[in-house]
Order: structure tokens, then C-alpha cells, then sequence
């Protein structure tokens, strides 16, 4: 509160008398008549009376003038003495009221057991420890101004005065008061030290009453004067003693070097015999001995047992979830143990609830304590339970055997974080429409459907892998209350990962212990959980609905209990599943027939494997109906299950696999159904004019209506007018995202760790099957030479065949002979030759090209593909690959 005190007017000099022109002109002037009128000069002698009366007048004028000047002098003093009396008694009252709020530690043994003012510390209020005694702001103001040009001012010193008024006013000595709650560290000499930490520690445990705190202290003869404390009080190995409450936490440290202080401590007093000093405050030092010490504390335990405040029992630092009852009603769980059992009940006290812990803290054993709760004593139909560990561990495993249980998950990836929003987005719609079928307006006027309780482990680590899960969980934890679906979320960092909208449903929330204030404050709104122990594993502060704090210690579920617990639940029936288990790496055709009930093929349709609908809440059979869906295409990578898809599909329509350049040329000329394996290698191994027949023969026989299923590596260029014809095409794992888009895929489900046989059809992940034998491949056909009048065309360094070699004649040299052979350039030089021959006999190529051919066949048909030496034989406008007795040492077909 600022009081205002008003400088007296400043000393003024009076304006000093005028020169009396007027009466020094009157006797000259009066003279000067006379003289004119009698004309006598004597009367010239009263001139001389002007002067004398200007100087009488001056003398008159400076002597009221100092008079004037020591009254004004006299007023100053009177009034500036007044001001500081004012002062002095603004200064008494202001030192009085600070020593009253803030009196110091001999105060403390000083005021009676039954002062009602003690222990009246409101949650979160600050908890004052005095230092010391030392110059404070007094918010007295002085008032006014004093020129200090001033003639008057200057002499009398008014302005000095005024200063000096001002700079007494604007200080007090006081007590130098520090906040507790931020942690004091006192460094010096031990023994000063000391003495001052006792002084702030008496002072801070008269603030906070018993019944709301407890005091840990190092476990040090120093500190023994402790032990009639009326708090709960735990003795430990260390340096500091801190309080922990409700609302409360006092760390207070002793250390010889500000570097050996706890981190807590974030006022630093440096303390010496005469004084004491804290940033740039300096006060004389309030310590007190152990002695002094020890009796403020008797006299606080006689306080606490005129209030009616009894020191509490420790918590115990281990509880078997066996020895705590087994609570009814809602979701009551009694999982957590203060001085009492306590009990928790997502239903009332929910509907949601953040656990915050560090590593080592208990979290998994508190989380498993809390869903064995909650299962004990209750059937499937009234609870179910989804567990999702992100950390990829076995936190959950003992609990999977559970009915209740409804899936654990792990290791989610992109996917199946996608999986999971998809799965429990239907869930929600999934149990408004049990509702609405109902009419009921909430869970609890339904009847048959079980709360899920979704517990989620390592919450903030999900959240940074897969930021989209985040509108997922405020949705659920929006809705849930209604539709009888609650949230029970576990992490390290609460800080960062539960925000606002979250938290805002959490009226549960329970930190254990922490390594960040920031953590402990964002879950229970108090720091108490960033001073518990390390070895206490299990100890934790709980808050519910907003109400006070309370530490607790988490029980334990032995293995034993656990395992009861399952057996217990064996026969129950087990409760509709959220979302069905993640589609199989390897899935055996015999699943496919079991999911859908259908002999294989029946209707005209072909089975291929698994589809993955979570928005249903079902995996589906994939079938191929090639009247319905039209031609399939499914293209991937390397070992991604694209032949296997081939002979999965070949075994079905009960023809052969096509994998080879040469049988598909000729598969191209038989009707059925047709099976390709990377038709994008084939193709490319395709002369230009070959390519172009079998595309087009592809194209044709696609638009038939015929079972066409290609496979390929890519959409290569050579397949862009045969792609858009597949109607049906499923996507295996393609390692580059821009081949999976020029696929026809989807740019965000690229994945590149897809399992063989795993893909996309229509944007839903699938799982193809396995064929249940091996299905043969198509090999090239071939015919034998079955005329012996030829012509024969000889490509350069081709072996000519013996019976053929023997009977030969050349071109234009006998045409009437057996067998004319010749080279390209010799059949080119008998012009005319070649086609009349062609006209009554077959045609024998042998080692020559495509271009090379089309210098002596200008007309005739494009020939059939060849891995080896060509060897082709044109009979019948048509060329068929040679096969002869003499192929072998040839490298003919």
C-alpha cells in the first residue's frame, strides 16, 4: 500500500522594496514652486529633502525585508520538521505491519499453541520465510517540489532537506522475505548455513498445517531436531529437506558451493556471520540454533494436538492388489492405497484419465493394477478392455489371456496407426447404432453393450510417431462419456502430449513420479510429483475432478493374482472386438475358403486372398470374377508376391503360367484364358515389330471378355495402351512412391515394407494367398521340318545343317533342286528368286534378323520370338520355330 506525504511550501524570499522616485521628487519639485513664487533662495535648501527621504525609504524597505526573510526561514523549519515527523511515524507503521505479517523464526516458539491464525495457508499459496532484516521499499512517497535555483532554497538548504526527507521515506527496515515454494539454497560456512536453513525450515513448517504435508529430510544428525515435527516426516539419504503437500513443495538445501545445490533450489542465499545476501538484496541474517529450533517445533506438535491435527502414517512402499477389496459399481477399481484403500471409478470420476510417470516410476505395474481392478468381479458384458504399448515391450502380455481383453497392440507404423482410427471410428458408429436401435440416449440406459476401456501406454511417443492419432483421441474422448468408451492415457512427457482438448475430459489424473515440474503440474496441477523418490516405485499423486491432491501408492498384481484372474474369466464369452487381428504375412488358400464358405472358383470366381476393412470391423475374402471385374493387373517389386500371384490365379482357371517372351507369343495365338508374369520384362525383351503384334493380340484378347491376370515390375511405356485396359489391379510392394503412383496408386499408402503378397486393391490393404502346388510354366512350341524341297536362308556365321548342306544348290544356278540355300546377299542378288520359291515350298531361316529378313521377305509375317538362334520355317504364310534332329549343335530351337 503506497502512503503519500506533502513537502511544506518552499522557502520564498520577499521581492525587495522599489525606489521611492515619487517622494525623493516631491521636496525637490515642492522647493522649486516656492522658490518661483516668493523668489527667495533660502527656500532651495528643502530640495536637499528629497535624498534624505530616498534613503530613509531604502533602509525602511531592507529591514521588513530581512524580518519578512527569518519568519519564512522559521515556517520552513516548522513545516519540514512536521513532514518528517510524519515520515518517522509512516516508517514505524510500515516496519510494524511487515514484522507482523512476516515475524520471523523466534516467533514461532513465541506465539501460543491456540493462535487460530496458524496453519490458515490457503492451496497454492506462497510460503514466506524471513532471511533476515534488511533495507525493503517502504511505499512512502513524498510529495512536492523544491526549486533548488531558488535564492531562499540555496540558503537555507530546503532542497538538501527535501532529499534527504524523501530518501529516508522510500526505505524501511524490514524482514527480507523469500518464497519457499522456489526452493532455498543457503551457501556459506556449514554452521551458518545451517542456521539460517533451520531458521527458513521452522518457518515454512508453521505455514503448512500437518495433515496437508510431509517433510523428507536427510538422514544426518544435523537435522535431528526434526523428529517431534507434527508433520509426516520420512528421513533419507541426502542433502536437502524438502516438504511435499497439497498445493506444496518447499525444497530448503545446504552446501558449502551454489554448485552442490538441488536444481530445485532457485533462490540462493549466500550466508556469513553479519550478513546475508540474495541476488542483490542484503539483509543481517535471522538464524537460529537447534535448540531455538527444537522447541518452535514442540510448540507447533502442541498446535497440531489443540487443532486436532494428528500426524498420519506413512504410505506403505508396497501393496498387493490381493489385500484391497474389490470395489462394485460403474468402473470402480481400489488399485492405489493412501492411509486407506482408495478407490477410482472411470464411470463417476471419469470419464478419462492421464497417468504421467518417468521411466522406472511403476507405470506398466500401475496400469495392470488398474485394468485387474477393474476385470475382478466383473463379466465381458458388463467391461471390455484394448491395450495399446507403442513401446513394442511386453508390458500388457499378462493381461492378453484375459476374456475381457479385446487386443493388444504394438509397434503401430503408418498403416496401422491408420488401421487403428479407421477400426475405432467404426467402433464409435458401431455403438451409436446400438444405441439408436435401443432408443437409448447414453450407455447407461442401454442394455447389452460393454464399456471399452482404451489404456494406452507411452501416449507422447505414439503421438510424435503419428501425429494423426491426436483428433482420433480428442474425438473418442469427446463422445466417449455417452457411448460407454473411456480413455485411460500413460506417459512420460503429460506436458507436451495431453493438451487442452484432452484434458479437459481427463477428471482423473494420477502422476507418478517425474522428472520435470512442467510434467507434474500439466497432470495434477502440483509439482509434489517431481520431488518423489527414486526408490519409490509406485508412489504417486492423485486428482479427482479437480479436487485436492492426495499421494497414494499403486498396488502390485502378482503373477499369481494375475493368472487366477485369467482363469477366472475362461469361460466367459468373449466381447465384439473393436477391430479384427492385422491381415497374416503368409496366408494359406484354405483361409480364404473358411472366410467365405464357397468352393474355390465357384460362380466363375477366383479366390485371391484377405482384404483389411477396419471401418467395418472385418477382413473380407478377395475373389476375381473376370465376367464382372474384367482383366487383372497387379504389379510390384522384387519378392513381392508377384508370381506367386500368377500361379495362384494359372491354378484357379487351370492353364499355365505365361513368364516367358517366346510363349506368349504363342499363347497369344490359342484362345482360353491367359496368366502373364512380368509382361514388362517380356515386352521388353520384344523386337519393335514383335512388341507391337503382341500388344495388339493382348489388346484383343483383353477386350474378349477372356481371364486375362498380368503381372509386371512397373507400368513400363510398352504397356501403356494394354494397362488401362485392366479393370482389376492390385498393387504389391513397389520400393520408388513415383512407380506406385504411375501404377494408378495412392501417393500416402505408399509403403515400401510391404510382407510378399501384401498390397492395395482399391485402396484397401489386402493379403493374396499361396497357391497350394506348384503350377507349370508354358514353354515355346516348335515343329519339325516335314518337307525336304526348301529354301533355305543363311544368316551370317549359321551353321547349315548336314542333310540340308549335301543336296544344296544355289540360288538361280538350279531352281529345280531339292534344296537352294543362300545368303541374304545372295538371294538379294537373284531378285525375285526367293518369292517365286516361297510360293511352292517352305521357307528356311536360319541365323538371320528381323531387319535382315525383310531384305529378301518383304511381305511375309512378323516371326516368332527366339531366345536362341533364330531357326524359323515360313510354310503357309505363317512362320513356326524349326525344330530339327541337328538343333542341338546348332542352337536352333
Amino acid at each position: 500500500m503506497e502512503t503519500r506525504i506533502d513537502l511544506p511550501r518552499p522557502p520564498v524570499d520577499p521581492e525587495p522594496a522599489s525606489f521611492p522616485v515619487l517622494a525623493s521628487l516631491a521636496p525637490v519639485l515642492g522647493a522649486g514652486a516656492m522658490w518661483l513664487l516668493l523668489q527667495t533662495p533660502t527656500v532651495l535648501v528643502f530640495a536637499l529633502l528629497g535624498p534624505v527621504i530616498a534613503l530613509a525609504s531604502l533602509g525602511d524597505g531592507r529591514r521588513v525585508r530581512r524580518r519578512r526573510q527569518r519568519r519564512e526561514a522559521a515556517r520552513w523549519r516548522a513545516e519540514i520538521a512536521d513532514a518528517q515527523a510524519r515520515v518517522d511515524a509512516a516508517l514505524d507503521a510500515r516496519r510494524r505491519e511487515l514484522r507482523s505479517a512476516s515475524p520471523g523464526p523466534r516467533a514461532v516458539a513465541a506465539r501460543p499453541p491456540h493462535d487460530p491464525h496458524r496453519w490458515r495457508r490457503s492451496a497454492d499459496a506462497p510460503v514466506p520465510v524471513v532471511l533476515g532484516t534488511g533495507p525493503l521499499p517502504s511505499g512512502i512517497v513524498v510529495d512536492g517540489a523544491v526549486p533548488a535555483a531558488d535564492p531562499a532554497v540555496r540558503r537555507l538548504g530546503a532542497a538538501e532537506q527535501a532529499a534527504r526527507l524523501r530518501s529516508a521515506a522510500a526505505v524501511v527496515d524490514g524482514p527480507v522475505v523469500a518464497d519457499a515454494r522456489d526452493g532455498l539454497g543457503f551457501v556459506g560456512p556449514l554452521p551458518v548455513a545451517t542456521a539460517l536453513a533451520r531458521s527458513a525450515l521452522v518457518q515454512a513448517l508453521d505455514a503448512v498445517p500437518p495433515d496437508a504435508a510431509e517433510v523428507i529430510a536427510p538422514d544426518d544428525i544435523a537435522w535431528d531436531w526434526l523428529d517431534g515435527v507434527p508433520h509426516r516426516l520420512h528421513r533419507e539419504p541426502g542433502t536437502a529437506v524438502r516438504i511435499v503437500g497439497d498445493g506444496v513443495e518447499v525444497t530448503i538445501a545446504v552446501a558449502p558451493d551454489a554448485s552442490l545445490l538441488p536444481r530445485e533450489c532457485r533462490t540462493v542465499v549466500r550466508a556469513a556471520l553479519d550478513v546475508a545476501r540474495t541476488g542483490e538484496r542484503s539483509c543481517a541474517p535471522a538464524a537460529i540454533t537447534a535448540l531455538e529450533a527444537a522447541q518452535a517445533v514442540e510448540t507447533l506438535a502442541s498446535a497440531a494436538e489443540h487443532a486436532g491435527l494428528r500426524r498420519s502414517g506413512g504410505l506403505p512402499s508396497r501393496v498387493e492388489l490381493d489385500a484391497l477389496p474389490v470395489a462394485a459399481g460403474g468402473l470402480a477399481a481400489t488399485f492405489l492405497a493412501a492411509e486407506a484403500p482408495m478407490e477410482l471409478d472411470l464411470v463417476r470420476d471419469g470419464p478419462h484419465a492421464v497417468v504421467g510417470g518417468t521411466t522406472g516410476s511403476g507405470k506398466s505395474e500401475l496400469l495392470i493394477a488398474w485394468v485387474a481392478a477393474m476385470a475382478a468381479g466383473r463379466s465381458t458384458e458388463e467391461v471390455s478392455f484394448l491395450l495399446v504399448d507403442f513401446k513394442g515391450g511386453a508390458s500388457f502380455a499378462p493381461l492378453e489371456g484375459l476374456a475381457h481383453c479385446v487386443g493388444v497392440m504394438t509397434d503401430l507404423d503408418d498403416g496401422g496407426a491408420r488401421r487403428a482410427i479407421e477400426s475405432l471410428r467404426a467402433e464409435l458408429r458401431r455403438r451409436e447404432r446400438l444405441l439408436a436401435g435401443q432408443g437409448a440416449r447414453s450407455i447407461d440406459e442401454a442394455v447389452g453393450v460393454p464399456r471399452l476401456v482404451i489404456v494406452v501406454d507411452e501416449f507422447a511417443a505414439m503421438l510424435q510417431e503419428l501425429p494423426d492419432l491426436h483428433r482420433l483421441f480428442v474425438d473418442l474422448a469427446a463422445r466417449g462419456r455417452s457411448l460407454g468408451v473411456h480413455l485411460v492415457l500413460c506417459t512420460q512427457r503429460p506436458a507436451e502430449a495431453v493438451r487442452d482438448a484432452l484434458l479437459a475430459n481427463c477428471g482423473i489424473r494420477i502422476s507418478l513420479r517425474v522428472t520435470d515440474e512442467h510434467d507434474a503440474v500439466a497432470v495434477t496441477g502440483s509439482a509434489e510429483p517431481a520431488a518423489i523418490p527414486l526408490d519409490a516405485r509406485g508412489r504417486c499423486i492423485v486428482r479427482v475432478a479437480g479436487g485436492e491432491t492426495r499421494a497414494a501408492q499403486a498396488a502390485i498384481a502378482s503373477p499369481a493374482h494375475l493368472e487366477r484372474l485369467v482363469a477366472a474369466s475362461a469361460g466367459l464369452p468373449r466381447p465384439a472386438r473393436p477391430w479384427c487381428e492385422p491381415l497374416p504375412a503368409r496366408l494359406p488358400l484354405a483361409d480364404v475358403d473358411a472366410e467365405d464358405g464357397a468352393s474355390p472358383g465357384a460362380g466363375g470366381a477366383v479366390r485371391l486372398g484377405l482384404v483389411d476393412r477396419p471401418a467395418e470391423q472385418r477382413v473380407a475374402p478377395v475373389r476375381w470374377r473376370p465376367a464382372l471385374d474384367g482383366p487383372l493387373l497387379a504389379v510390384g517389386g522384387a519378392a513381392s508376391g508377384r508370381s506367386t500371384l500368377a500361379e495362384l490365379v494359372a491354378a484357379q482357371l487351370g492353364t499355365a503360367v505365361v513368364d516367358r517372351e517366346d510363349a506368349l507369343w504363342d499363347a497369344l495365338q490359342e484362345p482360353g484364358p491367359l496368366v502373364v508374369d512380368d509382361l514388362d520384362l517380356q515386352l521388353a525383351r520384344l523386337g519393335e515389330e514383335q512388341q507391337a503384334v503382341v500388344v495388339q493380340l493382348l489388346q484383343r484378347r483383353m477386350r474378349e471378355g477372356v481371364p486375362v491376370a498380368l503381372t509386371a515390375r512397373r507400368v513400363s511405356s510398352a504397356m501403356a495402351q494394354v494397362a488401362p485396359l485392366a479393370e482389376l489391379r492390385i498393387l504389391l510392394r513397389i520400393a520408388s512412391r513415383q512407380e506406385h503412383i504411375v501404377a494408378g496408386g495412392t501417393g500416402q499408402l505408399h509403403d515400401a515394407s510391404l510382407p510378399p503378397g501384401a498390397g492395395w486393391l482399391h485402396d484397401e490393404r489386402v493379403q493374396l494367398a499361396l497357391p497350394e502346388a506348384p503350377v507349370p510354366r508354358r514353354r515355346p512350341r516348335s515343329v519339325p521340318l516335314r518337307s525336304e524341297r526348301v529354301a533355305v536362308v543363311l544368316g551370317a556365321g549359321a551353321d547349315v545343317p548336314a542333310a540340308l548342306a549335301r543336296a544344296a544348290a544355289r540360288p538361280g544356278a538350279d531352281a529345280s533342286a531339292d534344296v537352294v540355300l543362300g545368303t541374304v546377299g545372295e538371294w538379294e542378288a537373284a531378285w525375285g528368286e526367293l518369292d517365286r520359291l516361297r510360293a511352292e515350298r517352305p521357307v528356311v531361316v536360319l541365323g538371320v534378323d528381323e531387319r535382315q529378313l525383310r531384305q529378301v521377305l518383304r511381305h511375309a509375317p512378323a516371326p516368332p520370338p527366339m531366345r536362341t538362334a533364330p531357326a524359323w520355317v515360313l510354310e503357309g504364310g505363317r512362320f513356326e520355330r524349326l525344330r530339327y534332329a541337328s538343333s542341338e549343335a546348332t542352337g536352333a530351337a
